[in-house]
């Protein structure tokens, strides 16, 4: 099974993740609430992202439309 990154992440994880997120190869880790609600799909058109695209802060993933958390990560998207 794949290694999961340990929260607190570091800056330098935190940045290799949000890179990750956008990299486009692999879909992005996305929030767990309703996507599809007017302020998600408000937000990814202002910001030109996936609807839900949660953001790497140093206490996990964070979505930046309605505060949804996740507090893990496979460790090869922090390479």
């Amino acid at each position: 099974m794949a290694e999961r990154l340990e929260l607190p992440w570091s800056e330098e994880q935190v940045a290799a993740l949000n890179q990750y997120q956008r990299g486009g190869q692999y879909h992005p880790f996305t929030c767990g609430g309703d996507r599809s609600d007017d302020a998600h799909v408000a937000y990814a058109t202002a910001h030109g992202e996936d609807s839900g695209l949660l953001v790497a802060t140093k206490d996990g993933w964070v979505c930046p439309v309605c505060g949804y958390r996740q507090a893990w990560a496979h460790g090869f998207m922090a390479i």
